[in-house]
């Protein structure tokens, strides 16, 4: 993924009279965005949707600098756009390089299922990435049990699931549990377009269990490698009140960077702040109703969306 300046020139000049390339208006870069500096000299509408920290690729210093450089560039130009596809990565662009970017998120309309409750189903806890993390929280959700004394029947989804799944399967459980490794997961955005409850932990528990355990350990490049780092290979240009989105280190800059996560911004998804407060919510909790008012949210984020995508392509030109 990394590609140097003669590469980008190569490039060019190889593909720029060829018939099938000269027929293409827009170029979109999602994963990773980088790739659109190998785009830019053909003069064409660039679209680039960051879906992940948007250095992939671009990890050294020299290197992310120059895209930096060249990522305002595009956002300069009136026919460009440049977009995260969560908060996260929208204010993470901006945290580096001064760009007010927009934000896409996915529609997944594909994920054709939709919430019809079967009781008889378990609820289910996602995919945990943190090395040991899972253990941990079995034990922390086996000792609410014994005190709580609240029967609960709660099933890993690989343990349930032992092969895979259809969405229409996804769709019969309770609810789905989630200790997220990302700030932003394909998995939750399924989930939640097929308005299935979901539940979280709050911004304070997942801050405390991120700066112990490192649970949100895909959030960084570094923490994609099982390390902890506590500064970013570049400076961001907002000032000194906003913290390094890359210092797992730091408390105060772990909960200031998680707040933009996917799962703090929409409505509907149902908080704990212990595994106790977990199993009574699963107990308790009208799942009905929080099912129908994602089902709202999901109608109106469409409409918006559609409507975000109609003026983007109204702005590009045919050649």
């Amino acid at each position: 993924m990394t590609s140097s300046l003669q590469v980008h020139q190569q490039f060019y000049e190889a593909y720029k009279n060829d018939s099938e390339m000269n027929e293409v208006n827009v170029f979109m870069c999602f994963h990773p965005t980088a790739m659109c500096e190998i785009f830019m000299p053909f003069n064409r509408t660039l679209i680039v949707i960051a879906s992940t920290r948007y250095e992939l690729g671009r990890f050294a210093k020299e290197d992310w600098t120059r895209w930096n450089k060249n990522l305002q560039k595009i956002a300069s130009d009136p026919r460009n756009v440049v977009a995260g596809n969560n908060l996260y990565d929208a204010e993470y662009i901006r945290y580096f390089t001064g760009i007010k970017t927009i934000v896409l998120p996915s529609l997944c309309a594909y994920a054709r299922g939709s919430y019809r409750l079967n009781r008889q189903k378990p609820f289910l806890i996602g995919n945990m990435n943190a090395k040991n993390f899972h253990s941990k929280f079995m034990s922390l959700l086996s000792d609410s049990f014994n005190r709580l004394k609240i029967k609960v029947s709660i099933r890993h989804i690989r343990d349930f699931y032992k092969r895979h799944y259809r969405y229409t399967e996804l769709a019969q459980h309770p609810g789905i549990i989630h200790i997220p490794y990302q700030v932003s997961l394909m998995s939750i955005f399924e989930q939640y377009r097929m308005n299935i409850p979901l539940f979280v932990p709050s911004l304070d528990l997942l801050t405390e269990w991120h700066y112990t355990y490192q649970v949100v350990n895909e959030r960084t490049w570094d923490g994609m490698s099982r390390k902890i780092g506590n500064a970013s290979r570049i400076s961001g240009v907002l000032g000194p009140d906003i913290p390094d989105p890359n210092n797992d280190l730091d408390r105060d800059a772990i909960r200031y960077w998680l707040k933009f996560s996917d799962f703090y911004q929409w409505p509907h998804i149902i908080y704990f702040n212990s595994t106790d407060d977990l199993l009574i919510k699963l107990k308790t909790t009208n799942f009905q109703q929080v099912s129908a008012n994602m089902k709202v949210y999901n109608a109106n984020l469409r409409k918006h969306l559609f409507e975000q995508w109609r003026q983007i392509l109204q702005r590009t030109k045919p050649l």
